[in-house]
């Protein structure tokens, strides 16, 4: 390959120490079969003529269809002013702030991320961006473990099936997950949770809303994990949080979100941005990077990274987790989403995404059932009469993009998602397309 270095004797050298004698046999033994055994030979081609043929291959994809998919990452409007600032080559380039002298406006847009994502989540502290949605959930529950010197965690059974994934692979070996049910109303089931909870548990999480749209009663909940000595994570979602009950108000410990819904497009999967916060007590405990105001030698406003328990700055068995990428790119693009729309116009989002929702659900044809019958915002899990595969498909062939499947559910079950994007039109389109079946 051109833009590498090795030289064939580097390989050879690197192969030997290996104990293998060419690439074919090494392949062989990680994978189980040698390099592009079953595919064709490629003809020997020209970049010229690669890129040709792929441009060609490009044109293919004619994508036009309406996205009502969710489970995670939703086709919400990114205004055009956000990628306009995100290309200015400071912020684009910018990297890690160790230096705070030359680096204050990368740290204030940091700060002000950390200010906005305080007051959607009503908590007292947050750090300047995690990864994603997933990622942040699992490292607020090892937060927890680290609190309370106890690994066992109490996880909904209609939490994202990704963000379990992601949990299942955070989490040491020793640790103990035990998911609780849910009611015939999609919320969670408190004697389930009761049920569960032994002098070994650290904390309860509860998405809200949850996989199937469905609004929690956090409160409740949140009373519940008080009584019991149990530290309470809510991941919640950042647009719905403007008109429903915020994390801070139900007595959260820690709170996080995916931030993919404010401005954020969806990418082919990424890359998205995470929210974490917490109660100031647990802030040493908080990974990823902290900025802080402070005053410089002349009494003048700046900013700087706080609290380094993380990274290079400790030793590694005393660090919390390392965010050590421009994922702060994905922050500045939330914050000025945020800065854009204001309170008012987050909460008419809201407004907007919950109307469409229960439009939706309120004009479902004959045939068609809601599968659960708690209150909605933005997703909602059908009941079809055809196999949700069927439907899927269906459904792409008429210009509709929705699901997935919630084989959980039943084989009949998918998800249906709403953001401010979706018009009265297309929702009546699809409904009506749903009814021709």
């Amino acid at each position: 390959m051109r833009y590498l270095s090795l030289s064939d004797e580097d390989r050879r050298r690197m192969l030997n120490a290996l104990g293998y004698d060419s690439i074919e046999s090494l392949m062989k033994d990680a994978t189980g079969k040698e390099r592009f055994s079953d595919s064709p030979n490629f003809p020997s081609l020209s970049e010229i003529e690669v890129y040709e043929e792929l441009l060609k291959l490009s044109l293919k994809n004619d994508f036009n269809l309406k996205i009502f998919a969710g489970g995670g990452a939703y086709d919400v409007y990114t205004p055009s002013v956000v990628n306009q600032i995100l290309l200015r080559s400071e912020f684009y380039t910018a990297y890690t702030p160790y230096q705070p002298e030359v680096s204050q406006g990368t740290l204030q847009s940091m700060y002000e991320f950390q200010s906005f994502v305080s007051a959607l989540s009503g908590m007292e502290v947050s750090n300047s961006s995690m990864y994603d949605g997933g990622t942040s959930l699992a490292e607020a529950i090892l937060m927890s473990f680290r609190l309370k010197k106890k690994y066992k965690v109490l996880i909904p059974k209609s939490l994202n099936p990704l963000y379990k994934k992601v949990i299942k692979t955070y989490l040491p070996d020793f640790s103990v997950i035990s998911e609780y049910s849910y009611t015939s109303s999609g919320e969670a089931d408190v004697s389930h949770i009761l049920s569960l909870i032994d002098d070994e548990t650290a904390s309860l999480v509860v998405q809200s809303p949850n996989y199937f749209g469905i609004i929690e009663n956090i409160k409740l909940l949140g009373s519940l994990s008080k009584e019991k000595g149990l530290l309470f994570i809510v991941h919640y979602d950042p647009v719905g949080v403007s008109i429903f009950t915020s994390p801070g108000e139900a007595g959260a410990d820690i709170a996080t979100a995916e931030g993919q819904v404010l401005g954020i497009p969806l990418g082919f999967g990424g890359p998205y941005v995470g929210l974490f916060s917490s109660l100031k007590r647990y802030i040493r405990q908080m990974p990823g990077r902290i900025v802080a105001e402070t005053v410089d030698a002349e009494g003048k406003r700046g900013f700087v990274t706080t609290l380094q328990t993380r990274e290079q700055f400790i030793r590694r068995e005393k660090a919390t987790s390392n965010i050590c990428t421009n994922n702060q790119l994905m922050a500045l693009a939330v914050t000025i989403y945020l800065s854009l729309v204001g309170r008012e116009g987050l909460m008419e989002n809201a407004r907007k995404t919950l109307a469409k929702t229960h439009y939706f659900i309120n004009n479902l044809p004959k045939g068609y059932s809601v599968s659960f019958k708690g209150f909605h915002f933005r997703e909602v899990v059908v009941n079809s009469p055809i196999p949700a595969s069927d439907l899927r498909k269906y459904l792409m062939e008429k210009g509709f993009l929705v699901g997935p499947e919630v084989e959980d559910v039943g084989e009949k079950s998918i998800i249906f998602a709403f953001t401010e994007k979706h018009t009265k039109h297309d929702i009546d389109t699809l409904l009506k397309a749903l009814s021709e079946i």
